[in-house]
C-alpha cells in the first residue's frame, strides 16, 4: 500500500495557505500523500511547474435559454472548454419555468448536465417569485444538495422587489443557504433606459450607460440592509463599481454575513474607445453589469489586493457575434447579454494578478478555486490538495507566454474579449480524479465524465 497509482514530483505545490516543494501521492483518485520520494505506478515530473487544485468556477451558465435565443456554449462544450483552463468544477444554475416546481427543474437541469459535462458541478436554485408554495420549497432542495439560490433585482420575468427578496433572505437564512443577488436597482436602470430611447441613443455603443454605477450601488446598499436584518448568507454576484464592493467591506465588518465576486471583465475590460468601436464590437461586449470607466479596473484590483473581494467567476454566458449579437446591431435592447470567459480565468488573474504582484500565488488559488468551494459547501473535497480531496490537479506553467485567440480557445464563440492580451501562465496538464483528461491544451479523455456534486452548508465564516 506504500505504492500510489500517481506521483507528481518536483513541482511547486500551491495552495490557499503555503508554498511547498512535495510531491503528491494520488490513490484511487483522492490525494492520498504529501511527502518526499514517493513511489508510484505512474510519475509526473512537474520540474519548473505549479501544482495547483483545479479551478472552481462559482458562476457559470450552459445551455441557457433566454427569451431569443440560447447560449452558444452547452454542457459538453462549455465544460470541455472549462477543462482545457485549469477548472475543474463548475457551478451552474437551475431556473425553473413558469408551473415547474423547484424539484421538477431540478431534476430537468440535471438531466441535461447528465452524461454532458466534462467538469463535476453542482447547482444554484433561482427564485423568482415569493409566494408561499415557492419559498416552502426551498428547504427541501437543501436536502437535494442545493443551498445556494439566486434572486435578481431586475430583468422582466426574473426581477423580485426588495420586500420580495426580503421574504426569501428570511426563508433562506432559516435553512441555512446561501442567498446570491444580482444586484442593479431596477427603477435606475429603466430610467436610464427611458433617456436613451428619448434620444435615439440605442445602438450597442450606448449601452453601458443603461445600467449605470448608480443602479448596482443602490442595490448593494438595500440589499445590505436586508441581510444585516435578516441574518441570510448573501453572496454579491459580479460586482463591478469599487463602491459597491467598500459597500460589502463596511458591512462585513459589521458582522453582516456577506461576500463579494467580480470577474475579470471588471478587472480587465473598460470603455476606453467604446464610443469608437462599430456596432457588431460593441455588442459583443454587453454584459449586465456593464464594463466601466478605466478607474474602476484599477480601483477593484485594490479591493482584490485588500481582500475585500472574496471570489472570482466567469459569468460565463457565451454567444456568438453572428448571429446572435449581431440580432441587436441597431437597437442593444435586442443583444443577448453575456461574455465567454470560462476558459481564461486562471490564466487572467495569474497574468494580470500574480506577475504584476497585486495578489499572491496563494491569493490566486484561494479567489479562484478554494474560496468558491467553501463559499458554497464544497470545500475541502473541492478547491483544496489535502488529503483525501479529490485528485483534481492542473500543472501550471507560470513562464509560458502566450497570445490570447479565440481560435486557441475551446469555447464555442467566435471571438473573445481578451482577443490580443499577453497571457503569463498557462495549465499545461489537467488531472482530474487522478487522471490526465487535458495535456497542451488538447482534450485527452474519450467521454465526459462530471458528476453532480451535492453541496453541504457555506462556509462564510474566515
Amino acid at each position: 500500500m506504500n505504492k500510489f497509482d500517481l506521483v507528481i514530483s518536483g513541482g511547486t505545490v500551491v495552495t490557499h495557505t503555503q508554498i511547498a516543494g512535495v510531491d503528491l501521492g494520488i490513490r484511487d483518485g483522492k490525494i492520498a500523500a504529501w511527502g518526499e520520494d514517493l513511489d508510484g505506478t505512474e510519475k509526473i515530473d512537474a520540474t519548473d511547474l505549479l501544482v495547483i487544485p483545479g479551478g472552481v468556477d462559482p458562476h457559470v451558465h450552459l445551455q441557457m435559454p433566454t427569451a431569443t435565443t440560447i447560449t452558444s456554449d452547452d454542457w459538453q462544450s462549455g465544460s470541455r472548454a472549462a477543462l482545457c483552463g485549469g477548472t475543474t468544477t463548475v457551478i451552474d444554475f437551475v431556473e425553473p419555468a413558469s408551473g415547474e416546481t423547484l424539484q421538477q427543474a431540478l431534476d430537468k437541469r440535471n438531466n441535461e448536465a447528465a452524461g454532458n459535462s466534462w467538469v463535476d458541478y453542482a447547482l444554484h436554485m433561482t427564485i423568482a417569485a415569493d409566494d408561499a408554495d415557492t419559498l416552502n420549497q426551498i428547504p427541501a432542495m437543501l436536502d437535494q444538495g442545493v443551498t445556494s439560490f439566486k434572486s435578481y433585482t431586475t430583468y422582466e420575468g426574473m426581477k423580485l422587489g426588495y420586500r420580495q427578496i426580503k421574504s426569501v433572505m428570511e426563508r433562506v437564512a432559516a435553512a441555512g443557504g446561501v442567498l446570491m443577488v444580482h444586484a442593479e436597482d431596477d427603477r435606475i436602470v429603466k430610467n436610464a433606459l427611458e433617456k436613451l430611447i428619448l434620444n435615439n441613443q440605442i445602438t450597442p455603443q450606448w449601452f453601458p450607460y443603461s445600467r449605470p454605477e448608480a443602479a448596482e450601488i443602490e442595490a448593494v446598499q438595500k440589499c445590505l440592509e436586508m441581510a444585516k436584518e435578516t441574518g441570510v448568507n448573501l453572496y454579491l454576484v459580479h460586482l463591478s463599481t469599487s463602491e459597491s464592493i467598500q459597500l460589502v467591506e463596511r458591512a462585513h465588518l459589521e458582522n453582516t454575513a456577506v461576500l463579494a465576486e467580480t470577474c475579470p471583465q471588471y478587472l480587465l475590460l473598460n470603455l476606453d474607445g467604446f464610443q469608437e468601436r462599430g456596432s457588431l464590437s460593441a455588442a459583443g461586449l454587453i454584459c449586465s453589469p456593464p464594463i466601466r470607466e478605466a478607474h474602476q479596473n484599477q480601483f477593484i484590483w485594490e479591493e482584490l489586493a485588500s481582500s475585500h473581494v472574496q471570489t472570482i467567476g466567469s459569468d460565463h454566458c457565451a454567444f456568438r457575434l453572428v448571429p446572435q449579437k449581431s440580432m441587436g446591431l441597431q437597437d442593444f435592447r435586442k443583444v443577448p447579454g453575456g461574455l465567454p470567459g470560462i476558459e481564461l480565468r486562471y490564466s487572467l488573474l495569474h497574468t494580470f494578478g500574480v506577475q504584476q504582484g497585486i495578489i499572491s500565488p496563494s491569493k490566486w488559488i484561494e479567489l479562484c478555486s478554494t474560496r468558491p468551494a467553501r463559499t458554497f459547501g464544497l470545500y475541502p473535497r473541492k478547491g483544496s490538495l489535502a488529503v483525501g480531496a479529490d485528485a483534481d490537479v492542473i500543472l501550471f506553467d507560470p513562464r509560458l507566454k502566450l497570445t490570447s485567440s479565440w481560435e486557441m480557445l475551446h469555447e464555442n464563440a467566435d471571438y473573445s474579449p481578451y482577443e490580443g492580451l499577453e497571457l503569463q501562465g498557462y495549465p499545461v496538464r489537467v488531472i482530474k480524479a487522478g487522471k490526465t483528461v487535458v495535456q497542451n491544451n488538447k482534450l485527452n479523455a474519450s467521454q465526459a465524465g462530471g458528476k453532480f456534486l451535492r453541496c453541504g452548508l457555506p462556509q462564510f465564516v474566515d
